[in-house]
Protein backbone atom coordinates (compact mmCIF):
# COMPACT_ATOMS: atom_id res chain seq x y z
CA UNK A 1 0.00 0.00 0.00
CA UNK A 2 1.33 3.42 -0.98
CA UNK A 3 1.74 5.84 1.92
CA UNK A 4 1.11 9.51 1.21
CA UNK A 5 3.61 11.72 3.00
CA UNK A 6 4.12 15.46 3.20
CA UNK A 7 7.13 15.10 0.89
CA UNK A 8 4.97 13.64 -1.89
CA UNK A 9 2.24 16.29 -1.78
CA UNK A 10 1.78 19.65 -3.41
CA UNK A 11 0.93 22.57 -1.13
CA UNK A 12 -2.75 22.21 -2.07
CA UNK A 13 -2.61 18.45 -1.51
CA UNK A 14 -1.01 18.90 1.89
CA UNK A 15 -3.74 21.39 2.84
CA UNK A 16 -6.46 18.94 1.75
CA UNK A 17 -4.86 16.08 3.67
CA UNK A 18 -4.52 18.31 6.74
CA UNK A 19 -8.18 19.40 6.45
CA UNK A 20 -9.31 15.76 6.40
CA UNK A 21 -7.03 14.89 9.31
CA UNK A 22 -8.12 17.88 11.42
CA UNK A 23 -11.78 17.21 10.64
CA UNK A 24 -11.46 13.58 11.69
CA UNK A 25 -9.63 14.56 14.89
CA UNK A 26 -12.28 17.13 15.78
CA UNK A 27 -15.14 14.71 15.13
CA UNK A 28 -13.44 12.04 17.25
CA UNK A 29 -12.91 14.54 20.07
CA UNK A 30 -16.61 15.40 19.99
CA UNK A 31 -18.16 11.97 19.38
CA UNK A 32 -15.54 9.27 20.01
CA UNK A 33 -14.00 6.78 17.61
CA UNK A 34 -16.88 4.31 17.57
CA UNK A 35 -19.34 7.03 16.55
CA UNK A 36 -17.09 8.43 13.81
CA UNK A 37 -17.58 7.13 10.28
CA UNK A 38 -15.80 8.06 7.09
CA UNK A 39 -19.06 9.65 5.94
CA UNK A 40 -18.95 11.90 9.03
CA UNK A 41 -15.43 12.99 8.12
CA UNK A 42 -16.39 13.56 4.47
CA UNK A 43 -19.36 15.71 5.45
CA UNK A 44 -17.38 17.69 8.01
CA UNK A 45 -14.50 18.40 5.62
CA UNK A 46 -16.44 18.78 2.35
CA UNK A 47 -14.24 16.22 0.64
CA UNK A 48 -15.06 13.33 -1.63
CA UNK A 49 -14.49 9.66 -0.93
CA UNK A 50 -11.87 9.57 -3.68
CA UNK A 51 -9.96 12.41 -2.03
CA UNK A 52 -10.05 10.69 1.35
CA UNK A 53 -8.76 7.44 -0.13
CA UNK A 54 -6.13 9.30 -2.14
CA UNK A 55 -4.63 10.76 1.04
CA UNK A 56 -5.43 7.78 3.27
CA UNK A 57 -5.32 4.70 0.98
CA UNK A 58 -5.71 2.38 3.97
CA UNK A 59 -9.10 3.93 4.70
CA UNK A 60 -10.40 4.32 8.22
CA UNK A 61 -7.53 2.50 9.94
CA UNK A 62 -4.89 4.66 8.24
CA UNK A 63 -6.85 7.81 9.02
CA UNK A 64 -7.20 6.77 12.68
CA UNK A 65 -3.47 6.10 12.90
CA UNK A 66 -2.78 9.56 11.47
CA UNK A 67 -5.20 11.07 14.01
CA UNK A 68 -3.37 9.22 16.81
CA UNK A 69 -0.05 10.67 15.60
CA UNK A 70 -1.56 14.16 15.39
CA UNK A 71 -3.02 13.94 18.90
CA UNK A 72 0.24 12.56 20.33
CA UNK A 73 2.14 15.43 18.71
CA UNK A 74 -0.34 17.90 20.21
CA UNK A 75 0.04 16.43 23.69
CA UNK A 76 3.83 16.63 23.49
CA UNK A 77 3.82 20.11 21.96
CA UNK A 78 1.46 21.42 24.65
CA UNK A 79 3.73 20.11 27.37
CA UNK A 80 7.13 20.84 25.82
CA UNK A 81 7.58 24.29 27.44
CA UNK A 82 6.92 22.92 30.91
CA UNK A 83 8.90 19.72 30.44
CA UNK A 84 12.07 21.68 29.79
CA UNK A 85 11.63 23.60 33.03
CA UNK A 86 10.92 20.87 35.59
CA UNK A 87 13.67 21.99 37.94
CA UNK A 88 11.70 22.34 41.16
CA UNK A 89 8.78 20.81 42.99
CA UNK A 90 6.73 23.94 42.24
CA UNK A 91 7.48 23.52 38.52
CA UNK A 92 6.31 19.88 38.67
CA UNK A 93 3.09 20.97 40.37
CA UNK A 94 2.51 23.73 37.82
CA UNK A 95 3.02 21.21 35.00
CA UNK A 96 0.60 18.76 36.63
CA UNK A 97 -2.00 21.51 37.10
CA UNK A 98 -1.65 22.58 33.45
CA UNK A 99 -2.12 18.99 32.23
CA UNK A 100 -5.17 18.43 34.44
CA UNK A 101 -6.66 21.75 33.33
CA UNK A 102 -6.14 20.92 29.65
CA UNK A 103 -7.89 17.59 29.97
CA UNK A 104 -10.75 19.06 31.98
CA UNK A 105 -11.32 21.65 29.24
CA UNK A 106 -11.06 18.97 26.58
CA UNK A 107 -14.15 17.17 27.82
CA UNK A 108 -14.93 13.59 28.57
CA UNK A 109 -13.23 12.07 25.54
CA UNK A 110 -9.47 11.75 25.30
CA UNK A 111 -8.91 11.51 21.54
CA UNK A 112 -5.50 9.89 21.83
CA UNK A 113 -6.77 7.21 24.20
CA UNK A 114 -9.91 6.48 22.21
CA UNK A 115 -8.03 6.21 18.90
CA UNK A 116 -5.16 4.09 20.22
CA UNK A 117 -7.57 1.83 22.14
CA UNK A 118 -9.60 1.30 18.98
CA UNK A 119 -6.48 0.53 16.94
CA UNK A 120 -5.21 -1.87 19.60
CA UNK A 121 -8.52 -3.72 19.78
CA UNK A 122 -8.67 -3.92 15.98
CA UNK A 123 -5.12 -5.32 15.91
CA UNK A 124 -5.99 -7.96 18.53
CA UNK A 125 -9.17 -8.88 16.64
CA UNK A 126 -7.30 -9.20 13.35
CA UNK A 127 -4.46 -11.22 14.92
CA UNK A 128 -6.68 -14.24 15.49
CA UNK A 129 -7.49 -16.14 18.65
CA UNK A 130 -5.59 -15.34 21.82
CA UNK A 131 -4.39 -17.86 24.35
CA UNK A 132 -5.69 -17.75 27.92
Amino acid sequence: MRRVTARTLTRKGAATRRRILEGAATHIREHGVAATTLDDVLARTSTSKSQLFHYFPGGREELLLAVARLEADRVLEDQRPQLGALTSWAAWQAWRDAVVDRYRRQGRLCPLNSVTSHLGIAHLRDSGPTRP
